[in-house]
């Protein structure tokens, strides 16, 4: 049995969140953008984005002269918290591992902004070069010829090709978890010819491409000798770590650091500018913050926000670009259980929507360095502002104590009940604070939340695993690019497995859930992600908190550093430069 701990605010550590977020957006615009698929014959081969590198961001104060333009050289030294749990890249789909994974691997689709300052982002061909849906329910892919992967021993520097796509689809599947339910709607990936690959579904799944495909979690390309005749080199990076990517694997000193360098014959050519990229293990916010001081750090992707006012007022010509209310929280979704009582009442869950003032946290916690979060985030494609709810729903958006006080006596709880609410502090220094805010917002109206802050692993396999006691709430992270994503309206359906973590069976959300994965215009979608925005907000599932502002954090002398919501963390090392 696992002891559980209920703790104040006080007794609770304040850990730094470095999930695999934001990053950087390349500027040249594309002639062919790939959006949601339609059965049409193959798209024009599109250029590579980000060639001419974006504006610089505005730093905290203007330089005192423009920069040249791009150099060879320098090193960027960026902090991670921890080592990896898996080096294995099919199971090493957030960070420590996942920023390095994006400079040593190529995507086969990626997420790109056209606008460095455009926190939005759009599925873009990389490793692939064209693909066409062939019928409803089979796309085909073409690779970009002449990739390269790194020319070292056992690859030597083969080129890319479409059966190490295969194997690669074969190895995610198998090893990681989160792909589970989508790689079940895949009935068959093959190999047509050297560069041709072809994903069969078993059923029309229009958002196949921007769910799958261009998702963090891959899959990647991968030469699968890389990992030893039975995979037994996953898991030793200066090994196995074989990419194609505008980096390589070099050395990895456990505990310290690991490191990464220049790929020669990278097939953008001049690219990258950079020397090598060096993730530095730094468990401790404040420990960042000194070796940011001192210049053993130049860049930091995420920092305490407490922390980063310190470094700026230290340090004014820090380069801080912000990307408002993205879809990476550490602390975004309040889940309730809604498979037994309390929370199977929808009157009882949409008073604890009711009962959340966004506006105070985002002003008390986030020092208005916040956006108020709806059904889907504002950055995320079809969301919808507050008046584009129909007025009888609207309310369950909105705070309001007192009808929380009476829904709560409607549903035969006149006194309150009494909850939990699990948490890890592992993703985000202003969870716990957040968890602490939740319940005494929740305690205003009669809920009366307990704190149960988890060690990660504990965590780990209840709240993500969907797993926690019913009749109680939990707080975990949101990261939402597309509507389908794990944490947007995917969660709510009964085969999002471990993501559902309210934990619905709604067959009528179900119901129109998969017409709109199926359907392939953009027209008809638009109507399908209204209609389901409309019934989580009036079915109350779950309940929304802030969105924070992401902030990338750079030394001076350090160019083409920014922030969007691309997770196309490659593209912010292949474009940055140093003086």
């Amino acid at each position: 049995m696992h002891r559980r701990l209920f703790v104040p605010l006080s007794a609770v550590a304040v850990l730094l969140f470095a999930a695999c977020g934001p990053a950087a957006s390349p500027t040249a615009a594309p002639t062919a953008a790939v959006a949601a698929p339609t059965a049409t014959p193959a798209a024009k081969a599109t250029p590579l984005p980000g060639t001419t590198p974006g504006p610089t961001p505005k730093p905290t104060t203007a330089p005192t002269a423009a920069p040249a333009g791009p150099k060879l050289g320098g090193t960027v030294r960026h902090p991670q918290r921890e080592e990896p749990p898996s080096w294995d890249p099919s199971r090493s789909h957030v960070d420590p591992a996942a920023t390095t994974k994006y400079l040593v691997f190529t995507k086969l689709i990626t997420a790109w902004s056209d606008n460095p300052q455009n926190c939005q982002s759009q599925a873009y061909p990389w490793g692939v070069q064209t693909w066409k849906w062939v019928d409803d329910t089979t796309a085909e892919f073409v690779l970009r010829q002449g990739i390269r992967y790194h020319n070292k021993p056992p690859v030597n520097g083969r080129e890319a090709v479409a059966q190490d796509v295969v194997l690669a689809f074969d190895r995610y599947k198998k090893n990681l978890s989160y792909m589970a339910g989508k790689s079940a709607l895949i009935d068959s990936v093959t190999a047509t010819d050297k560069y041709t690959f072809r994903i069969k579904t078993k059923s029309p799944w229009g958002s196949m491409v921007t769910e799958l495909l261009a998702h963090f979690y891959g899959p990647w390309l991968e030469a699968a000798e890389a990992g030893g005749a039975n995979g037994e080199l996953w898991e030793q990076p200066t090994k196995s770590w074989i990419g194609s990517g505008a980096f390589m694997f070099e050395s990895w000193l456990p505990g310290v650091k690991w490191r990464v360098v220049r790929n020669p014959d990278y097939w953008i050519k001049g690219r990258p500018y950079l020397d090598a990229v060096e993730a530095m293990v730094m468990p401790d916010a404040s420990t960042q913050l000194a070796a940011l001081r001192s210049g053993q750090l130049n860049l930091i992707r995420e920092f305490n926000e407490e922390m980063l006012d310190v470094a700026v007022r230290e340090r004014p010509n820090l380069q801080v670009a912000r990307c408002p209310g993205t879809t990476m929280s550490g602390a975004g979704v309040l889940w309730m259980n809604n498979s037994g009582p309390p929370f199977n009442d929808a009157r009882v869950r949409r008073a604890v929507v009711m009962s959340i003032d966004q506006a105070t946290l985002i002003k008390s916690l986030y020092k208005g360095r916040a956006q108020p979060s709806m059904t889907l985030p504002a950055v995320v494609q079809y969301s919808m502002k507050l008046d584009d709810y129909p007025p009888e729903v609207r309310p369950f958006l909105q705070y309001s104590p007192a009808q929380a006080k009476q829904l709560l006596a409607e549903a035969g709880f006149p006194n309150g009940l009494d909850t939990v609410i699990n948490f890890s502090p592992r993703y985000s220094a202003p969870a716990p604070m957040v968890a602490e805010a939740v319940a005494g917002m929740l305690g205003a109206v009669g809920i009366r939340a307990k704190l149960n802050m988890m060690e990660y692993g504990r965590y780990s396999t209840t709240v993500l695993q969907a797993k926690y006691p019913v009749g109680e709430l939990a707080i975990s992270p949101r990261t939402v690019n597309t509507p389908e994503d794990n944490h947007g309206l995917f969660a709510f359906s009964s085969g999002a497995g471990a993501t559902n973590r309210s934990v619905v069976n709604d067959p009528e959300f179900d119901k129109l859930y998969n017409d709109f994965r199926a359907t392939t215009g953009d027209k008809k979608r638009l109507e399908q992600a209204r209609q389901l925005q409309i019934m989580v907000a009036s079915k109350a599932y779950a309940a929304w908190l802030p969105l924070t502002d992401s902030a990338m954090t750079a030394a001076p002398g350090l160019h083409f550093i920014w922030v969007g919501n691309t997770r196309d963390y490659s593209m912010l090392m292949e474009t940055a430069w140093m003086e």
